[in-house]
């Protein structure tokens, strides 16, 4: 087995082509990424001149791949167990360092066990997912209101603020980001869906956002998906969301996929209620570092 590392997304797209064609769903995240970088290399957000896009291959073909894109944790594909550890011990030997590792449970699991024996790092889980994708869209009945994409200058501020509330409420173990630069790409590239629903004064208000990336290796991915608690409990996430995921098959995607939160039943079972099905287990695990001991004679 071999580890192919390399700073082009481009390059990487086209040598992983056979896995991320053969298993888009374990690897749509990280095939969403290298589409992105490749499509608007200029687009902001830190670390990109860190980016590494890694290949794992044997005499048959890749066996899996992985990104890191600084300050975010190492992505990993499904891949066998021994492509999981010789990939810890090829980017260990290039002293790449790594706040955590995201991926397909077991190859995650793999890998934290190995990197921690090579560097005598502690591993925590932060959390714990499950990947979902579409079989057959049910757009839940009874729910009023109606969907639009984000556009108006007006929607930023609030898409920006709603970006930043869902990362402090469901990923508090992903690193900031520029919310309004987030929101303001996102926007401009038609991702970003709305539920607008009537309210007991007859106006109508913005109540849930749910945003898709655009295909990759065919797959469309959901996510966020975020409701304000005062607006919960009314089928309004669930809604938005089947309205998201019907614009993406409308724009090309052979399948759209998303993440829940395995400790959230709720969502759980609403995603199912329109239509998806489970794919796959996935877990958020974080290296702690232990501090130095203090020197003594």
């Amino acid at each position: 087995m071999q580890v192919h590392a390399s700073h082009d997304p481009k390059h990487f797209l086209a040598d992983a082509a056979p896995l991320l064609s053969g298993d888009p769903f374990s690897t749509s995240v990280i095939a969403t990424n290298a589409q992105r970088r490749t499509d608007a290399p200029d687009t902001p957000g830190p670390g990109h001149e860190d980016d590494l896009w890694l290949i794992v291959t044997d005499a048959h073909g890749v066996l899996g791949v992985a990104m890191h894109t600084p300050p975010h944790n190492l992505f990993l594909s499904r891949m066998p167990q021994t492509a999981a550890q010789l990939l810890a011990d090829e980017l260990h030997q290039t002293g790449r360092e790594l706040p955590g590792v995201t991926g397909a449970s077991e190859v995650a699991s793999t890998y934290a066990e190995c990197w921690a024996a090579l560097t005598g790092a502690g591993v925590t889980q932060l959390a714990a997912m499950r990947m979902y994708r579409l079989q057959t869209l049910k757009p839940p009945t009874g729910v009023q209101g109606t969907a639009t994409s984000a556009s108006d200058p007006a929607d930023l501020s609030l898409v920006t603020r709603w970006l930043e509330e869902f990362h402090a409420e469901a990923l508090e173990g992903d690193p900031p980001q520029d919310w309004q630069a987030l929101a303001q790409r996102r926007i401009a590239a038609g991702e970003v869906h709305l539920w607008r629903a009537p309210q007991a004064d007859d106006h109508d208000e913005t109540v849930a956002l749910a945003a898709v990336s655009a295909s990759a290796a065919g797959v469309a991915r959901i996510g966020p998906v975020y409701t304000p608690p005062a607006h919960r409990r009314h089928g309004h996430g669930a809604a938005v969301t089947a309205a998201a995921s019907a614009a993406a098959l409308a724009a090309g995607a052979e399948h759209v996929v998303l993440y829940t939160d395995l400790a959230n039943p709720t969502s759980n079972s609403i995603y199912q209620a329109i239509g998806y099905r489970p794919d796959h287990d996935a877990q958020q695990l974080a290296f702690i570092t232990a501090p130095p001991k203090p020197f003594s004679h």
